[in-house]
């Protein structure tokens, strides 16, 4: 038998397993993401015969450090995987991912994405498992719900920048797509073009204070944290925060509200919750 592939496998939060596989995912043949018990996902990146292992491993490490996880722990391996087709079967069996009312995330090289909705296309490789995550459906349903006519919107976190493009798909005349980590940008970038969103979505490397003189209507931010800055959105305007457990809606909200965004509404999926505040005037 011949071991042409390997996969890198690694146990991680499953509040952060979308984030890490976006990230940790740039480059690969794909990623997948399973159930490892409770509260943990194991995260599979399969990689090609080019790829050398050992320093996928120490990337590995240097993206779990990142986001506070320990490399024991996270118990990272790498093993061989047999049969030199699976990459090209495992593509063509990927199904569309429907998000809201009107779209589906589908491979570039994929099915078309049926049932009268319209495809945002990913990488394989690059973007996999996009759209699966409870907290990207609940935010996805928000910016395509939220975003009105010509508005001017920011991805805070963006990630792939799947919830960018559907802003921009929804009428937001601007979008300012923003990460702090340098290969989300790369993946955000990819995803942007292959979906020729280019003139309306700017990806930029940052965090909030790359932001600073401009002002949004609207700000979606499927994040952990809470260092949202009020000052940002226009009176009235919309902030779709979610990455959060039901359990800490209490702190969010509080936090929140202190600079002086009230609830509006609130949407939740399994355990996950997505908040909409509106700036006071």
């Amino acid at each position: 038998m011949t071991f042409r592939w390997h996969v890198l496998t690694a146990r991680v939060p499953d509040a952060l397993d979308d984030e890490i596989a976006a990230v940790l995912g740039s480059g690969s043949l794909g990623v997948e993401v399973a159930a490892s018990g409770p509260g943990t996902s194991e995260l599979r990146v399969y990689l090609s015969s080019s790829d050398d292992p050992e320093a996928w491993r120490e990337r590995a490490a240097r993206v779990l450090d990142a986001h506070g996880l320990g490399a024991d722990t996270s118990r990272i391996a790498i093993d061989p995987v047999a049969d030199g087709r699976w990459v090209e079967r495992w593509q063509a069996s990927l199904a569309p991912i429907p998000l809201g009312d009107r779209f589906a995330v589908v491979p570039v090289t994929g099915p078309s994405a049926g049932q009268g909705r319209e495809a945002i296309r990913i990488i394989p490789g690059m973007a996999f498992g996009t759209g699966e995550h409870e907290t990207t459906r609940l935010c996805a349903a928000g910016v395509e719900q939220q975003v009105a006519p010509h508005s001017r919107w920011l991805d805070l976190g963006t990630g792939t920048g799947l919830l960018a493009i559907i802003a921009a798909r929804s009428g937001a005349s601007r979008v300012l797509a923003v990460d702090c980590d340098p290969e989300a940008v790369e993946v955000a970038s990819g995803v942007v073009a292959a979906n020729a969103a280019g003139g309306v979505v700017e990806v930029r490397l940052g965090s909030m204070a790359e932001t600073v003189g401009e002002t949004f209507d609207g700000i979606v931010a499927n994040i952990q944290s809470s260092f949202f800055i009020a000052n940002a959105l226009i009176e009235g305007g919309a902030l779709l925060a979610s990455g959060f457990l039901d359990e800490d809606v209490s702190d969010v909200t509080s936090a929140l509200g202190a600079v002086g965004l009230r609830v509006a509404s609130q949407a939740s999926e399994g355990p996950w919750v997505c908040l909409l505040l509106r700036r006071r005037a």
